[in-house]
């Protein structure tokens, strides 16, 4: 079913309903869903790695209901993202409280187009940058923890009033736990726990709801492969503000799931993962391809 809505509500929406990776005008996340998976939980031993994420989504706004949004006489309104991001990890030979100290820092590249029929935008250039100066990790035989607090600088390219920014023009805290169980036999469940505080963007005054969010997996492996399943859950906790009033069926929520692959090779990893959104309200509907290089110095 797809319900028709006004040109100007169209715009609303998009700014109260967008949840792509890394991007949105005022509600959106920073952090690009499903991007962890296999071994979440397994921060590298004490060195220095660097690492590569890409990502294609293409998806169709959906309203409170799951139905599709268009504007009268058009097509649903769409978006398209491509992004890349490189990671530097660090992971030192100190401990605190029994786990390794470590840091990270993810800068991402996005190009992205939005079209509602009547009008699109396009926009390619930096996102949001992501970084923690506290990462702490264990490790045990069959089990791995992590714990961080990631932090989101507003470094994207973003213009109030725009139909599309790559930047979310505020600053976001979230802390986080990761966990990977793999048995001797290669069975492996993995998860990634997140909790993201938003801040009120200051252009706008629209201050975006808190969301918790998970990436899992499921996966066997095999020598130096592995497969499986994951994918991914969101849910916005609060509802957003506008100059500190609610706003109505601003509660999103996603859950995606679908195949993925690991293949290691010496010093290296490689990952790809496909990801369908079988579930979502109050954002974007489809489906994420991504992939992850690991290079160990």
């Amino acid at each position: 079913m797809v319900k028709h809505t006004g040109f100007s509500a169209a715009i609303l929406g998009l700014a109260m309903a967008m949840n792509v990776p890394a991007t949105a005008k005022e509600g959106g996340d920073q952090y690009p869903h499903g991007g962890e998976g296999f071994m979440a939980g397994a921060v590298p031993p004490p060195g220095f790695y660097m690492l590569g994420y890409g990502v294609d989504y293409r998806g169709e706004l959906v309203d409170a209901d799951g139905d599709e949004v268009a504007i009268p006489g058009q097509d649903p309104i769409s978006i398209r993202v491509d992004g890349i991001a490189a990671r530097a990890i660090y992971t030192s030979p100190y401990q605190i409280l029994g786990g390794y100290w470590g840091a990270h820092l993810i800068v991402p590249f996005f190009d992205m187009e939005l079209d509602t029929g009547l009008a699109s935008q396009r926009k390619t250039g930096l996102g949001d940058i992501t970084f923690s100066p506290f990462i702490l990790s264990w490790h045990w035989p069959e089990w791995h923890l992590a714990t961080a607090v990631d932090i989101y600088a507003p470094t994207g390219r973003y213009k109030a009033g725009d139909l599309l920014n790559i930047g979310t023009n505020y600053w976001s805290f979230e802390p986080l736990v990761a966990v990977t169980y793999r048995n001797a036999e290669g069975w492996e469940a993995s998860g990634k726990f997140m909790y993201n505080f938003k801040t009120e963007n200051p252009d706008t005054n629209y201050h975006s709801g808190d969301e918790f969010h998970v990436d899992y997996t499921f996966a066997k492996n095999f020598d130096n492969w592995s497969l499986g399943v994951g994918g991914y859950f969101v849910h916005q906790i609060q509802r957003d503000e506008n100059n500190g009033a609610e706003v109505a069926d601003s509660i999103r929520a996603s859950f995606a799931i679908g195949p993925q692959i690991k293949y290691d090779y010496e010093n290296m990893s490689f990952i790809a993962k496909w990801h369908h959104e079988a579930y979502s309200r109050n954002t974007f509907d489809g489906n994420r391809f991504n992939l992850k290089f690991i290079f160990a110095f």
